[in-house]
């Protein structure tokens, strides 16, 4: 896929996040830009002046959209305090949320090998799906790094030997703050999940994840 990212788009989508997150996200330099990147907030501090969040230890974010071709949204580490997988998929469940509502469901999940910035991203595909997503399958899609984990959406899910039908899926998703396909990662990191999600801290033990 050939397509660039478009300052316009990006702006555009900018504004749509912004309707439904509002001061959990903060730009960095200017909005329209054809790499967008920012900061994500869990809680909105209201004494906070506009140039307070600079300083503050949101996880960094980053998109490119091309609403004809693509739209690729990632979030990562922080580089002064420990971060945990949970935390960045309660964040990508946020934009996952907002984004869903004009362009539906994302293509696919995925995380980099040997990533520094131990990135997490969701990836819409408009034109050229199956070709795309063949490249994933095959590792091809990028040529400076391999794919890692690997989640695409919509392909046929098993659960205990059920096929589950597409409304049930969607009930859980809803449920959830993730497509369906994402429960066997969330799992693994339920409990920061929910904490930095709903602000809840459980304690699940490991037998009533079986």
């Amino acid at each position: 896929m050939n397509y660039v990212s478009k300052e316009d788009d990006c702006l555009e989508l900018y504004f749509l996040l912004k309707s439904y997150l509002k001061d959990k996200i903060e730009y960095y330099g200017t909005p329209y830009n054809a790499l967008f990147s920012g900061k994500y907030f869990r809680t909105y501090d209201e004494s906070h002046s506009d140039l307070d969040y600079l300083f503050k230890e949101g996880l960094p974010f980053n998109y490119k959209f091309n609403k004809e071709a693509f739209l690729r949204i990632s979030v990562g580490k922080c580089l002064d305090r420990e971060t945990t997988m949970g935390e960045k998929l309660a964040a990508l469940s946020d934009f996952y949320e907002a984004i869903k509502v004009v362009y539906g469901e994302p293509t696919v999940f995925y995380t980099i090998k040997d990533d520094d910035e131990e990135v997490v991203t969701f990836e819409w595909l408009f034109k050229e799906k199956e070709e795309e997503i063949k490249k994933f399958k095959e590792g091809t899609r990028f040529d400076d790094g391999k794919t890692d984990t690997l989640i695409i959406f919509g392909e046929e899910e098993k659960t205990k030997g059920y096929t589950l039908n597409p409304e049930t899926k969607k009930l859980i998703s809803n449920q959830i703050g993730l497509p369906f396909e994402m429960l066997s990662i969330l799992d693994e990191n339920v409990e920061d999940f929910i904490q930095y999600k709903k602000g809840i801290k459980v304690k699940v033990r490991k037998k009533e994840r079986k």
